[in-house]
């Protein structure tokens, strides 16, 4: 691979960037984003090389990395499909949703275009370029979904990631969507729902959010990422995050009974339980 595009370059798509630089400085990497600085910040610091139109790029790539919210990865496998590629070409992206992701891609299979599904399990509350890093992603899973690819294309792919230093994670579509719902979409939306309701309720409060502690600010530091994106994920992940919010709410609507009915012994073991399980992912 000679030659890498990388569509969206905030967080993720910058970090990306960054990532093949260090893996093979002689690559060239053309990058594309609607936001001009992120651009001209990146070319800058020589973590990419040109900058053209995501059409004019697409053609030139051996590698293509679609790095935008989860609509936007949809509309350019839409867009790629009437685009003239390289034969060898492998496209990927990095949504955090895959089942409609994976189904626009069918599109590019059926053209004889290579695609694998892609998402790091890592991010940040901070949103842009200029906070990419080559070990944002370093000991956290990345899931692969399988589709059109090669064994060759796949492992040139992970030698160009080899610096992040990830734990690749073989999954389909639909698992994959179950379970970064729980894992991470549903504690995004806990995070806002919270941040929201509480600055309601102390919008009169002269003091209000200003005396905000540890425990509200790690609670809730998820909440501060990326509006456009979490929009995105959101709608595309539908069910499986409703779904999970039911349950949620079950669970949530039992504590509250307890806590209203002082069952002192039925608080405790939901706080002992939820203790013991946070504890046990530190090891």
């Amino acid at each position: 691979m000679r030659t890498v595009l990388i569509s969206g370059l905030g967080l993720i798509g910058s970090s990306i960037a960054r990532i093949i630089k260090q893996a093979d400085s002689t690559i060239q990497i053309i990058g594309v984003d609607p936001d001009d600085r992120s651009v001209d910040f990146l070319m800058a610091q020589l973590v990419i090389d040109q900058r053209r139109s995501f059409a004019e790029a697409a053609p030139l790539a051996d590698l293509i990395v679609l790095a935008g919210p989860v609509s936007v990865i949809i509309e350019q496998i839409n867009e790629l499909v009437s685009l003239s590629l390289k034969p060898d070409v492998l496209v990927t992206d990095v949504g955090s949703s895959k089942v409609k992701i994976m189904a626009a891609a069918t599109h590019l299979s059926a053209r004889q275009v290579a695609f694998v599904g892609g998402h790091p399990m890592a991010g940040s509350d901070k949103v842009g370029s200029r906070f990419g890093r080559v070990d944002l992603f370093s000991g956290a899973a990345y899931f692969l979904v399988a589709q059109s690819q090669t064994d060759t294309q796949l492992n040139q792919f992970k030698r160009l990631m080899a610096p992040a230093n990830v734990n690749w994670q073989m999954i389909d579509a639909k698992a994959h969507d179950h379970l970064v719902s729980e894992l991470s979409h549903v504690p995004h939306i806990v995070a806002t729902t919270l941040v929201n309701t509480v600055a309601k309720s102390l919008e009169n409060n002269p003091l209000g959010l200003k005396v905000a502690a540890g425990g509200f600010k790690d609670t809730t530091r998820i909440a501060g990422a990326s509006p456009e994106m979490w929009t995105a994920v959101a709608l595309s992940n539908a069910d499986e995050i409703t779904r999970d919010l039911d349950q949620f709410k079950n669970q949530l609507s039992e504590l509250q009974a307890a806590i209203k009915r002082g069952d002192r012994q039925r608080v405790f073991e939901i706080f002992e339980a939820a203790s013991k399980i946070r504890k046990s992912l530190n090891h």
